[in-house]
């Protein structure tokens, strides 16, 4: 019964739900009892367990929604996880099993390719519950999710958001990190095409999306010199020449705002490596080197990897 008509994907998906669901998210002993028998094989016995709990909790006590989120994770078909994660959504929007369930929803409706419904689900949540701690889980669905739908400007804004909030989970890091790469090559791709018909404009100096910002401490944001690519400084910031651009850096992060890029090359700085911070298309890309060979700022990856954790990578400037 499980999964049937389905997908494989989706039914991967409600094959896999309850053992992706720790056992300490239920706060009931009753629950957590339901979802280890469901883990156990006995899945019938679970449903019973859940909804015989249902029936006798009144919908205006705050474990309702829990238990209507455990009989989704219990389920037996698609179309039943569904309803109960989507009452959760809509009659408990308060409760703290909402964003969880939405969540749930939008990997159910990538899971069957229903890109829309997805990222309707994804903004929500983000919209609705802009404090909560699966953001980052978010951002990588609503990453996938964006680049099938072919906008790669909010894909890539959702992993940016994504990896700001991610710091704690060196895994999920990795993953945003791996996403973002596509973010890095199509930033490039434009570079290079918008250099081809400049002229002697050959680092793209009339483009104010770009700008590199020489890392140094500080003690605010904005008193690192910041340049174009080009040189031209920044209207509001303090102006220096332009230096030439080293050969090979290695990116430590992807960030929102100046205040956290200028955290991640102070650190970067504390371990001995020059650092900057490159602004391009509203992110701060925080950047160490130069290195004159590929093999050299690889070594350096792996080293800030191992000191700073995240998933740096080399990247080749002209």
């Amino acid at each position: 019964m499980m999964g049937r008509g389905l997908p494989p994907l989706a039914a991967l998906l409600l094959a896999s739900a309850v053992a992706a669901t720790p056992l300490r998210a239920q706060s009931d002993p009753r629950l957590i009892e339901a979802v280890r028998t469901a883990q156990e094989g006995q899945s019938d016995s679970a449903r019973a367990a859940v909804q015989r709990l249902l029936a006798a909790t009144p919908p205006t006590d705050t474990l309702y929604p829990q238990i209507l989120y455990t009989g989704a994770m219990v389920a037996g078909e698609a179309a039943e996880m569904r309803r109960s994660l989507q009452r959760v959504v809509v009659e408990h929007g308060a409760s703290s099993w909402a964003d969880d369930a939405l969540l749930r929803l939008a990997q159910m409706d990538y899971a069957t390719r229903a890109f829309a419904p997805a990222a309707r689900n994804l903004e929500k949540l983000r919209q609705d519950y802009p404090l909560t701690p699966l953001l980052p889980q978010a951002a990588y669905w609503a990453a996938r999710t964006y680049f099938d739908l072919d906008n790669p400007t909010l894909a890539c804004r959702w992993l940016a958001d994504g990896m700001a909030r991610a710091r704690e989970n060196l895994e999920l890091q990795n993953q945003l990190g791996y996403l973002y790469q596509r973010c890095d090559m199509r930033a490039a791709g434009s570079g290079a095409g918008r250099q081809g018909g400049r002229g002697a404009d050959t680092m793209g100096g009339n483009r104010d999306s770009v700008q590199t910002v020489p890392a140094k401490p500080a003690p605010a944001d904005t008193s690192r010199a910041v340049e174009t690519v080009a040189g031209r400084g920044s209207d509001s910031l303090s102006r220096r020449p332009a230096a030439p651009l080293p050969r090979f850096r290695v990116q430590i992060s992807a960030v929102g705002t100046p205040g956290a890029a200028d955290d991640v090359a102070t650190k970067a700085e504390g371990l001995g490596y020059s650092a900057v911070i490159v602004r391009e298309r509203g992110l701060y890309k925080v950047r160490a080197g130069a290195f004159a060979t590929r093999q050299e700022a690889q070594a350096a990856a792996q080293k800030l990897k191992a000191q700073l954790g995240g998933s740096p990578f080399v990247v080749a400037e002209p």
